[in-house]
């Protein structure tokens, strides 16, 4: 499966609690036109600061479950999408700024099955692979490099990483070569692992190893899940 992620910025001079609402009550089910969506999960970014991340440009970040990577890529030809969420975006988010990526999830930890209406804190990185890396080399460090040393006591409910397929980069240099999505039981659980020596050291040490950092970014959010899998 094939996983979309659109990197959102509400529109200029809509009030916060205008735009989140907005998007959950009336976007929210206009997406749901399409047929082939599998699963459709809106993640609103909270008033709760990453530590570490003060210039960070979006105000959420949708994601959306296809089978193939056609029905990603052809997706502003989908008459579901065109009259339904496309025709929408214009209402509320600053469509020049929005951008999108084109993933495959890596699971590394899997965690508890999370339902519909589960209330947990969601950490999103978005970030950039060094320069000198080529996607291959970095998507290999990710996955099997940096991924191993998240500690599985630590609080992390969930690690998922989502990588930009490498095929997308004939079309042109992405946003962003990849995802970090890690789940908490709340914020204060997350604020504990972030804050904690031991996370800070493997970060301060390994993330230079295969992240230009200067142009990652992160954030904290709070998921609506759209469409779910039972």
């Amino acid at each position: 499966m094939i996983k979309g992620i659109a990197l959102v910025t509400k529109k200029s001079g809509m009030p916060d609690a205008e735009f989140h609402r907005y998007w959950r009550e009336v976007h929210g089910p206009l997406a749901l036109r399409m047929k082939n969506l599998k699963r459709y999960v809106q993640s609103h970014r909270t008033h709760n600061p990453l530590p570490g991340f003060d210039n960070v440009p979006y105000d959420g970040v949708a994601e959306v479950w296809f089978d193939t990577l056609d029905e990603i890529t052809n997706l502003s030809k989908n008459p579901d999408y065109i009259t339904g969420a496309q025709a929408d975006e214009p209402n509320f988010i600053d469509v020049n700024k929005l951008a999108f990526l084109a993933t495959r999830e890596h699971v590394l930890i899997e965690g508890p099955a999370v339902s519909q209406d589960a209330k947990l804190t969601k950490a999103i990185f978005l970030l950039h692979r060094r320069p000198d890396m080529t996607v291959a080399q970095f998507q290999e460090y990710w996955l099997n490099g940096h991924g191993p040393q998240i500690p599985r006591d630590a609080g992390v409910l969930r690690y998922v990483q989502c990588h930009q397929i490498p095929e997308t980069y004939a079309q042109g240099t992405p946003a962003y070569d990849g995802v970090a999505e890690l789940w908490f039981a709340d914020h204060a659980s997350f604020l504990t692992y972030w804050t904690s020596p031991r996370i800070q050291k493997i970060f301060s040490d390994d993330a230079p190893r295969f992240l230009d950092g200067a142009n990652c970014t992160a954030f904290l959010a709070d998921e609506y899940r759209v469409r779910w899998p039972l």
